[in-house]
């Protein structure tokens, strides 16, 4: 019995802890194991260590393959060792004899037949059976009672155990997954996360500004719960977080989107986003109102030709707030063209010529041509 009840923990217990819903020291998670309702109470309490041997109650452990296998023993089974079992069918009164196993039951009333819930796991005792049933049902195995699902062995015993025989330790061999391989993280209502302890995914409040060491070092890992869809959503702006951003980030972000603005590009879009922002408290060229103060405000004391030298290196982020106007406005009354510009503007006017037309007559590009 303790053996097929070990090999029974090391499936609830392998995803307790990966669930993060159970502990080493409680046992599975209820999302992964749910309780079930057997019909005796503190049968392993009642009983000597290994007498009998747990294969003698649980005679199917070592051949069963499936987590949802009823391993429970039959009331033949326990007359063998309990003559008084013998025969007895929900129709026979209940003595005392029966109470003792089964527990107080009220005079004229009839036993109530177990419950057993199937697990959300994958777990094949048969793959198991060579390994002692106390490593993973300490209590039975030393005729102590505990709380139906409590006397296993936690994630951290099993995971340990596969890596040291070489086992498998992927998500899929316990985990139940989704029809494209990914992992069921939800059961009833129960998120199921993966516990601190491997390789330290949390999940918690901070982990929107912390996973992306742990996404960075092995995405494999991540890929076992998450589609790409997910992350996408995320990292190409259709889902927005709220707590991406540090306290006060509306007064500290102009350095950090000036230092990695296509970061801030990945969920942001500057020609709607950013800059209706920037309208709103008026340091957007266009904005509504006083905009004379925008180019100290934003550019800081900047020369000219330190912010023509930007533009020419990143073009993309003056088109986030400027748009060609706003360069011609300027550029009309100051050359924008370097020395020698004669030699190569009609060629360029040739390729391009709308682009000469922002600034020169149609006369003027075309004789350059």
């Amino acid at each position: 019995m303790k053996r097929a009840l070990a090999l029974a923990a090391i499936a609830a217990a392998l995803l307790a802890a990966v669930a993060g819903l159970g502990t080493e020291s409680r046992g599975v998670s209820r999302a992964l194991l749910p309780p079930s309702r057997p019909s005796v109470v503190d049968v392993h309490g009642r009983h000597k260590p290994g007498e009998p041997a747990c294969v003698a109650c649980h005679k199917d452990a070592l051949s069963s393959r499936w987590a949802s296998d009823r391993l429970a023993p039959t009331m033949e089974d326990c007359a063998a060792c309990h003559p008084e079992a013998k025969g007895v069918t929900p129709l026979t009164p209940v003595t005392e004899a029966c109470r003792s196993c089964h527990g107080p039951v009220p005079e004229g009333r009839r036993i109530v037949p177990g419950t057993y819930a199937r697990p959300n796991v994958r777990f094949p005792h048969k793959a198991h059976a060579k390994e002692p049933c106390a490593t993973c049902h300490p209590a039975a195995a030393a005729g102590r009672a505990a709380p139906p699902g409590e006397d296993t062995a936690g994630m951290r015993t099993c995971y340990a155990c596969h890596l040291e025989r070489k086992a498998p330790v992927a998500c899929r061999t316990c985990h139940l997954v989704e029809a494209d391989g990914v992992m069921v993280t939800r059961i009833e209502g129960a998120a199921l996360t993966p516990p601190a302890w491997l390789k330290g995914p949390t999940h918690g409040a901070t982990w929107v500004q912390s996973h992306a060491s742990v996404a960075g070092s092995d995405s494999g890992f991540c890929a076992a719960c998450h589609r790409n869809k997910f992350c996408g959503d995320c990292h190409l702006g259709r889902v927005r977080p709220r707590d991406a951003h540090p306290g006060d980030w509306i007064r500290s972000h102009a350095v950090s989107s000036r230092l990695d603005s296509p970061t801030c590009r990945g969920c942001h879009r500057s020609q709607s986003f950013c800059l209706d922002c920037h309208r709103r408290q008026g340091v957007a060229p266009d904005s509504p109102k006083d905009s004379r103060s925008f180019q100290g405000r934003y550019h800081g004391d900047l020369s000219p030709e330190l912010i023509c030298r930007r533009a020419r290196t990143d073009i993309v982020s003056c088109a986030s707030c400027h748009s060609e106007s706003s360069c011609v406005s300027c550029h009309a009354a100051v050359n924008p063209h370097p020395s020698g510009w004669e030699r190569r503007c009609a060629h360029l006017a040739k390729s391009n010529p709308r682009a000469c037309a922002k600034c020169h007559s149609d006369d003027a590009w075309r004789r350059c041509r």
